[in-house]
């Protein structure tokens, strides 16, 4: 009971500084803004640098009610809603998991879908170094339930079969997509592919009939897939009995 409850306000703890640094790099990234120089975040509207007050993950935002200290600019719902999640999901991991290195793999499968979710919507973009997180999490999940070998084919036969879609499609997929699917794939099963995509497409689908009510969007419009993605393959992993 103590361990539980000792690892559950951990988790909580640590999910909420890692989402606010995701923040950071959620803002930055995008507009090529180094990590280390400011070294302190500032102000997107006046350009202030942020006293360490103004940065505790919720209660800053609760506390200044949702506006700059010093040019009374609005803060973006955003950053607190990162913030929450990246707790939530981080407590969910560690109750639901058996062992700590299956516990932090999902972590890192959890920390690389918020930060490309948010960029992905924002941007259309999906980086790199998300993507890197996305395969180590992978790896160790695999090593830590024993199936290296199937996970690696799992990533082969994802990467192949977005390939051929981001080839064939005229501007229907980044390939950025292609290489997120590639490290999701670490964490399922061959056959788990299947529902991935499934609950990935279904899920965009219902995400993009608003749009398309309004006439927002058309066939021709592109879709942010990387956050279905990430659905897609959680619910997998939950629906496959892999916790």
């Amino acid at each position: 009971m103590w361990y539980t409850l000792i690892l559950s306000v951990v988790s909580v703890v640590f999910g909420l500084v890692l989402g606010s640094f995701y923040n950071v790099l959620i803002y930055r990234i995008p507009r090529h803004i180094s990590l280390v120089n400011p070294k302190r975040s500032f102000c997107p509207a006046c350009g202030h640098q942020l006293k360490w007050s103004d940065n505790i993950p919720i209660l800053s935002y609760l506390l200044l009610r949702g506006r700059c200290r010093y040019c009374n600019a609005r803060i973006s719902f955003v950053y607190p809603i990162v913030e929450g999640i990246t707790a939530v999901l981080f407590l969910i991991a560690a109750l639901v998991t058996k062992d700590i290195l299956s516990m932090v793999s999902l972590w890192m499968l959890f920390s690389g879908g918020i930060i490309i979710t948010v960029i992905d919507l924002q941007t259309m973009m999906i980086p790199d170094f998300a993507v890197v997180i996305t395969a180590m999490g992978g790896f160790l999940w695999a090593f830590a339930n024993q199936h290296v070998i199937l996970s690696l084919i799992s990533a082969v036969i994802g990467f192949g079969i977005f390939l051929i879609i981001y080839l064939v499609s005229k501007n229907g997929m980044g390939f950025g997509d292609v290489e997120y699917f590639g490290a999701l794939g670490l964490y399922l099963l061959p056959y788990d592919l299947i529902w991935a995509v499934l609950f990935a497409s279904i899920s965009a689908i219902i995400f993009t009939i608003p749009m398309l009510l309004r006439k927002k969007a058309n066939r021709k419009t592109r879709v942010p897939f990387g956050p279905f993605l990430v659905l897609g393959v959680s619910i997998a992993i939950f629906l496959g009995g892999r916790i």
